[in-house]
This record gives C-alpha cells, sequence and structure tokens, in this order.
C-alpha cells in the first residue's frame, strides 16, 4: 500500500469516527467548522454585542483587542474565553490564560451544537509554591490552570464540565449585578 493511501485511510477513519459522534441539528452546530481563534472571537463579539445592547459602558470600541483584557467597563477589565464543547465529554477547554494578567473578570462562553452557557469568574488566580501549579477560583473551588504546552510559562488552559457552567439565559443579568 502507498504511504499517502495509509495515511488517507486513517483520516477518513477519523473523519468519520468524529462525524458520527456530532449532532449536526442544533441551532449552534456550525461552530464545528470554527478553529480555535475564530471561536474567541465570536464569544468576544457576542459579549461586546451584550454590553452594546444592554447600554453596559465599554471604555474601548475596538472590535478586537490584542492586549490583557478584552472589554475596559468602567475601568473594569474583563477577560473573554469561549470554547466548544469536548466530543466525547461534556467538558469545555478554555485556551489562553495569562496569569501575569491583571483582569477583574474571566467571561467563560461555553458552546454546544443546541445550547451556549456561561460563568462569571472573579479573576482570582493564585500560585501554590509548593505545588508550582496556578489556580483559579471557581464556583468556591480551586481550580488547576494547566500549561498549553510542556514548558510554557506563559499560557495556560482551564478545563471546566458542562455542569461547572450555567445557562446564558440568565446572562445579561449576572452581567449587570456584577459590573452595574
Amino acid at each position: 500500500m502507498n504511504i499517502n493511501d495509509i495515511l488517507k485511510n486513517i483520516i477518513e477513519d477519523k473523519y468519520n469516527e468524529i462525524r458520527s459522534s456530532k449532532d449536526n441539528e442544533g441551532i449552534f452546530s456550525k461552530i464545528d467548522y470554527f478553529e480555535g481563534n475564530a471561536i474567541g472571537q465570536i464569544g468576544e463579539e457576542f459579549v461586546k454585542a451584550i454590553f452594546k445592547e444592554e447600554n453596559i459602558a465599554m471604555d474601548n470600541k475596538q472590535k478586537v483587542i490584542h492586549d490583557e483584557y478584552d472589554i475596559l467597563s468602567n475601568g473594569i477589565k474583563i477577560e473573554i474565553k469561549t470554547a466548544r464543547k469536548g466530543l466525547k465529554n461534556n467538558s469545555f477547554q478554555f485556551n489562553g490564560i495569562n496569569p501575569a494578567y491583571n483582569n477583574d473578570y474571566i467571561i467563560v462562553i461555553g458552546l454546544t451544537h443546541q445550547n451556549a452557557y456561561y460563568l462569571i469568574i472573579k479573576d482570582k488566580i493564585s500560585y501554590n509554591h509548593k505545588k508550582r501549579r496556578y489556580f483559579l477560583k471557581v464556583n468556591e473551588k480551586e481550580r488547576q490552570l494547566v500549561a498549553m504546552n510542556p514548558g510554557n510559562s506563559v499560557n495556560y488552559k482551564l478545563t471546566l464540565q458542562l455542569s461547572d457552567l450555567k445557562s446564558i439565559d440568565n446572562f445579561v443579568k449576572e452581567l449587570k449585578e456584577n459590573l452595574l
């Protein structure tokens, strides 16, 4: 067998495995066609659109900010992280969290094919010197931030379960309670 045929067959098998495990009927099922950066931009644009729609102050009006925060609202720094649900489990991996950044809040947006979820986290990243690990308090529990790549001491990821997140239905109300 040709070496390209071997690789092609492996790719086809993986494609069919993934495709068969997906529910392509949901209102958000098109998220499967976007790579990670695009999903992040969708979440950021969504939260900014909510700010605009609800007349919540936004000090920075640029479309995309490449800084330590995505939204500045009355001096409050907000980072937005967006992820889609994993294929085989009910978890979301929120990438690119930098412990050196001084955000007030991290808003996570989790997308499934059928629903959107969120969590507004007061950014309290701590470093445990004994364990040599960063932690973020989520729902009153310390959650470990894991380096995205071995030796990478800048970007970390936070993995949350679907049960950790809230239905997007109460997002606007909670956003206003935290920011106004």
